[in-house]
């Protein structure tokens, strides 16, 4: 058995739990025959790929109506939006009750139709090349090419 505390391949790690935990961890260890030292290296690894998991999901999560319609086509069919062609291809963006209809349709909470209305907005006008200001009252949309006066604005 390898001597962890003098190896330079093992590193010390600590924190503070609640004692009852800390009891019941103890416990359980001296029952399996377990050291806690291969428990919570066990743990860690299995905390660490769950962790790195929800990240990729995170990532693979759709970010625009664009990539929700892509990935939901058959089951949106059913639900009369029109143009879901054009708004799978990010060619239209959605009229906010088609984008009401879209994300009841599949259950998406709250929050997250949010960021997916934000970041469909925010990709929508970057591919027109105009900058964006956002204020309390909703998103203002300058152009770029001068041919809105100052403090003009434009809604899309």
């Amino acid at each position: 058995m390898t001597d962890r505390r003098r190896s330079d391949d093992y590193k010390q790690i600590s924190g503070y739990i609640p004692r009852d935990l800390a009891l019941e961890f103890k416990s359980i260890c001296a029952r399996l025959g377990i050291s806690q030292s291969d428990a919570i290296e066990e743990m860690t690894q299995e905390w660490m790929a769950k962790k790195l998991s929800s990240r990729s999901e995170e990532a693979q999560r759709p970010k625009t109506i664009a990539d929700v319609v892509q990935a939901n086509m058959t089951k949106l069919k059913r639900c009369g939006v029109k143009n879901l062609q054009a708004l799978a291809k990010g060619e239209v963006l959605p009229t906010p009750g088609d984008f009401a209809i879209i994300t009841s349709a599949l259950a998406i909470p709250e929050e997250e139709r949010k960021k997916i209305w934000e970041e469909t907005f925010k990709v929508s006008v970057y591919q027109d090349k105009v900058s964006v200001y956002q204020d309390i009252k909703g998103v203002k949309v300058y152009r770029d090419s001068g041919g809105v006066k100052k403090d003009e604005c434009e809604y899309s």
